[in-house]
């Protein structure tokens, strides 16, 4: 139950992000941000990793290679087509198309960790996904209106986009499970952010607006506190809180827990934006606390 705490508040904190990330989309592109947001990740993940692991910073050469996968697919590339999607999509279904994740989740810890479930676990992981959506649709979805929107071409490219996005976090998750049994939490963090900003770096060297914008993002203070601050909390300590509770507990069980973000998402754009909770969303938070709490006592 303890280490499933720590996947709750890792994930609860990238709710954050939100408060910074969404202002500073309508002045930079997504490539810029996400790139200028791991230079601070890696530089800040380092010093705390040299500082209290400095002996079990280099991994073996298996570990290393799923450190890196995770780096160019789940923290590069995902948070980029993710970004993209809202480009050509209605942000509602993207988001809608993140809820797939768990589900894919399950699908390959199964086959990939070998990890089985009880009765349970299915109702639990059920009534979160369900209880997830009605938190962040609390009236539903149109479907007359979402048959047109993937019948149009465009539309069509930002859901492969998002469903891409949610296929590269699905299998960052399963391979975080392998590397973290023999790295530390924050040492994979670490290398996630290395091997995150090394890819980024290739598509900033390859894109010549995004690098005429850098000097602009530099020079602008406001933007940069915001950068530090998502890059050191939903960032750095998030993903490494998320981590230390990924060791211990199935990634079929964590990936349900994740679903603290959209839970802390309501309670903080309810707080800072002013958004008022409707009685569905209310009612879905509540069961979402609960199944959380369910499955977080299921045992594999």
């Amino acid at each position: 139950m303890f280490n499933a705490l720590y996947v709750i508040l890792g994930a609860g904190l990238w709710a954050t992000d939100t408060l910074f990330r969404h202002p500073m989309a309508h002045q930079f592109s997504p490539l810029v941000i996400v790139f200028v947001e791991h230079i601070i990740a890696t530089a800040v993940t380092l010093a705390w990793v040299l500082f209290f692991h400095r002996n079990k910073i280099w991994l073996g050469w298996k570990q290393m290679i799923g450190a890196l996968m995770i780096g160019v697919f789940g923290s590069a590339l995902a948070t980029l087509l993710f970004t993209m999607s809202f480009q050509f999509t209605n942000p509602s279904i993207a988001i809608l198309l993140q809820k797939v994740q768990p589900i894919l989740v399950i699908f390959l810890s199964v086959l990939f960790l070998g990890e089985s479930f009880r009765g349970r676990f299915w109702f639990w992981s059920t009534l979160a996904i369900v209880s997830a959506f009605f938190v962040s649709f609390p009236h539903g979805l149109n479907p007359v209106e979402l048959r047109e929107n993937l019948s149009n071409s465009s539309e069509l490219k930002g859901v492969t986009l998002a469903l891409s996005a949610a296929g590269f976090w699905a299998f960052s998750t399963v391979a975080g499970k392998l590397v973290l049994h023999q790295a530390p939490s924050a040492v994979l963090s670490f290398w996630r952010f290395f091997f995150g900003l090394c890819t980024l770096s290739v598509f900033i060297y390859l894109h010549v607006q995004a690098r005429i914008e850098l000097p602009f993002l530099y020079s602008d203070p406001d933007s940069m506190k915001s950068l530090f601050f998502m890059a050191t909390v939903p960032g750095f300590i998030g993903v490494t809180l998320y981590y230390r509770g990924l060791a211990k507990v199935p990634a079929s069980v964590a990936t349900i827990l994740e679903l603290s973000f959209p839970l802390c998402a309501l309670w903080v754009n309810s707080r800072f934006l002013g958004l008022h909770l409707t009685t569905v969303q209310l009612f879905a938070a509540g069961a979402l606390m609960a199944s959380m709490i369910g499955i977080s006592s299921v045992k594999k």
